[in-house]
């Protein structure tokens, strides 16, 4: 039987691949929501979770793992799987593993997150906020997501791992090719070139680990490295490298899409921006509810690893779930006036926009932080700031994870 929803196949309406999708897929939230909360989508063979108690009972129970977390939301070709397999792309990482494996590595990464963290780096975030928007702001015109909302977190994380300068670019090309083959519908030769690229880059990440056992730093690759290589260690080498292959993309590209979601909503009414620069103090609450009405992290899949029974719907062991967190940010059972972006909300967060439970985003602060200070310095540098004139938005292909626009034209008004 196929699951329908308001007389519509499921897989029509969560189709990733159609533009209409792409560029707004809460309608079909609010269709799932109301009619099948978790509903089969028979083309993925994957089960599709927009309601907000569904998904509270999903993200709270261990027996549903992250370990599959990011593999591809389409099939690999023969050829592309066999290069894979070879490589660590199906490795399970250490931060989706369940149980003390993953304590023991989450207290790891959280002391690079700390709220002494932060302060430390706050000052580097500011001036580099501030360089990059000075140039948008003596050009008059620029990409926001290229000029700004790129290489502001980028540049951080990569000192926070400690990629060097010079590699910097090959990382970007390396990185975006791994996400490509998690969330993009590739044609054959596409896929496989990509695939071709996935134990290049991991070996120059084992390589930067092994640079930094030889001559440590205070950088995350040195505490990587030294808990593999631990009497008792925290994880294997293999790990680490995966590991870091995960901390480069989630450290920036998450906020890149989280500081232009935030600054479009702000632009596309005026009156909102005109208050953050009347006010900055309000750009955390910007940032907040685009986590809440337009995430740039859009779902994950979660995998069940016995029976479970989630609202009315019996899943089997081996199940695929994709839970929609940002699904949860637009249920008016949840949120008053949820259709509506607004500076003025109280009380705490509204939204999933960094997961919940176990697996809750171990760099919310950090992304928060970022994304809070380009936003103040906008504000600050360039109060004229507007959308090109007859900018119509367009998406990225993101799959059930991403929500990202291809660019963000700005002038001064």
């Amino acid at each position: 039987m196929t699951d329908t929803t308001q007389d519509r196949p499921v897989h029509e309406i969560f189709d990733p691949s159609s533009a209409d999708y792409r560029k707004c897929p809460y309608d079909a939230y609010a269709t799932g929501r109301t009619s099948v909360p978790v509903a089969h989508h028979e083309g993925f063979d994957e089960w599709i979770v927009t309601g907000r108690d569904e998904l509270d009972a999903v993200l709270r129970d261990s027996s549903f793992t992250s370990r599959h977390n990011l593999e591809g939301s389409y099939p690999f070709t023969p050829e592309s799987r066999q290069v894979l397999e070879g490589s660590l792309f199906f490795q399970n990482a250490i931060y989706n593993v369940e149980g003390p494996a993953h304590t023991r590595f989450r207290t790891l990464i959280a002391e690079y997150f700390t709220p002494r963290s932060l302060r430390r780096l706050t000052p580097g975030i500011q001036k580099i906020s501030q360089t990059l928007i000075e140039g948008l702001a003596e050009a008059g015109r620029g990409d926001l997501l290229k000029d700004v909302a790129y290489p502001l977190p980028y540049t951080v994380i990569c000192d926070l791992i400690g990629i060097p300068a010079e590699d910097r670019e090959t990382v970007k090309m390396w990185n975006d090719t791994w996400l490509a083959l998690q969330v993009v519908p590739l044609g054959p030769e596409q896929q496989l070139q990509a695939a071709q690229t996935v134990p290049v880059y991991e070996a120059y990440l084992r390589d930067l680990l092994h640079q930094r056992a030889l001559t440590p730093t205070d950088d995350l690759a040195s505490g990587l490295v030294r808990a593999a290589r631990d009497e008792d260690p925290v994880c294997s080498e293999d790990q680490a490298v995966v590991a870091l292959r995960f901390m480069v993309a989630a450290g920036h590209e998450t906020t890149t899409n989280l500081i232009a979601n935030t600054v479009h909503q702000l632009l596309r009414q005026r009156e909102l921006w005109q208050a953050v620069v009347a006010d900055p103090s309000l750009a955390g609450a910007a940032v907040e509810e685009t986590l809440r009405y337009d995430s740039s992290v859009q779902g994950a899949l979660r995998v069940a690893t016995e029976d479970r029974r989630i609202g009315a719907t019996e899943l089997s062991a081996g199940a695929r779930l994709r839970v929609m967190f940002a699904a949860a940010g637009r249920d008016p059972g949840w949120v008053e006036d949820a259709e509506t972006f607004r500076l003025d909300r109280q009380g705490p967060p509204q939204h999933l926009g960094f997961g919940l439970g176990v697996h809750f985003c171990a760099g919310a602060a950090l992304a928060r932080l970022e994304a809070r200070i380009a936003v103040e310095t906008l504000a600050e540098l360039v109060p004229d700031l507007a959308l090109r004139e007859g900018f119509e938005p367009e998406y990225l292909p993101g799959g059930f994870i991403f929500h990202a626009l291809s660019e963000l034209p700005l002038v001064r008004a």
